[in-house]
């Protein structure tokens, strides 16, 4: 079909007396440009502020855009979103001074209780720091990362390129550049290492409403990814999707950072909504890993325990066992 529309414009072109010497470069250059319009819409899916849709291949794409959507026969209404297990919420595990762990339970209906993971710390009493394999010369997994960087938590900083090293948004530590191309559609930036204590300690800014261009030059360590929750409380990840584990780095409204572990196969919908139903006044929410590669980890002297995801698949197996991971999120105590 394809072979036989460039034919037909060259033809016509030839007819209609538009230059015989000029036709051929004129369909060459046409040629060019409908075949990379084919493959950006075959490597680019939908977006909504961040998550990308089911992708298309290039040819299904352009007969989407081209043909109206034909009536098709009622979809069942999805199932209910999972809900808190409990009413009032459960009072947080002090750790030490500044740092606490929740363990909250929620429940698709008919379905067991699942936790989800918080870790709650505030940056006047630790510092944070991102570790890359491009400064390490190798990936690690969480627990020894922090055995390494002597750090009492770690989570994923970033999901990451096929290299197995490249975070896939712009990421740099210090002097190390690991991924220097801003996406134009990650909308959350973690960042930490301020130059002015007049900066907090480590915060994630939202790029619709931050003057972030202006704040990144600021700190020593920048992670993008996307964006699940806006500062003002929205919702943007958009619904359907598949089902798996995610991990997360999110701000609550005092300033503290939030570590998020979800075990239990989830889509990035309910997990935001549960997320949104605490009263804990979560704000910036950043998606950091999905599935089996999702981990968090914490020593401390009163707990120490390490949390890893899990794919669909995988719903019955205990997790990755602790896969190498190339780019973490770390917390060590104020010296």
């Amino acid at each position: 079909m394809t072979l036989h529309l460039f034919s037909s414009i060259r033809h016509a072109m030839c007819r209609s007396g538009c230059g015989l010497c000029l036709a051929p470069r004129v369909f060459a250059v046409f040629r060019q440009l409908f075949l990379l319009g084919v493959l950006a819409l075959s490597a680019v899916p939908a977006f909504a502020d961040g998550v990308p849709s089911e992708p298309q291949d290039g040819l299904t794409a352009i007969k989407n855009a081209l043909v109206p959507p034909q009536p098709s026969a009622e979809q069942p209404a999805p199932p209910p979103p999972p809900r808190w297990v409990f009413e009032t919420l459960p009072p947080w595990e002090k750790l030490e001074e500044g740092l606490q762990l929740g363990l909250f339970s929620a429940q698709f209906d008919g379905g067991d209780p699942f936790e989800v993971v918080f870790l709650r710390i505030d940056p006047a009493y630790f510092d944070f720091t991102v570790e890359t394999a491009s400064s390490e010369k190798q990936s690690l997994p969480l627990e020894a990362w922090a055995t390494r960087k002597g750090l009492i938590a770690a989570i994923n900083a970033s999901m990451y390129l096929p290299d197995g090293v490249t975070s896939t948004g712009y990421l740099r530590t210090g002097e190390t550049v690991n991924n220097g191309r801003v996406v134009s559609k990650f909308g959350a930036f973690f960042v930490a290492g301020p130059d002015s204590p007049d900066l907090p300690g480590a915060d994630l800014l939202d790029r619709s409403t931050d003057d972030w261009e202006n704040l990144l030059p600021h700190y020593s360590m920048v992670v993008q990814n996307y964006r699940m929750i806006s500062a003002d409380r929205r919702l943007l990840w958009k619904p359907g999707g598949p089902k798996h584990s995610i991990s997360a780095v999110g701000r609550d409204g005092t300033g503290s950072i939030l570590f998020i572990l979800c075990r239990e196969p989830i889509t990035g919908v309910d997990f935001g909504a549960l997320l949104l139903a605490l009263p804990i006044d979560v704000r910036v929410v950043m998606y950091t890993e999905g599935g089996s590669l999702a981990g968090l980890f914490l020593r401390t002297p009163v707990r120490s325990q390490i949390w890893l995801g899990r794919s669909l698949p995988e719903f019955w197996a205990s997790g990755s066992q602790g896969a190498p991971l190339p780019n973490v999120i770390g917390v060590r105590r104020k010296s």
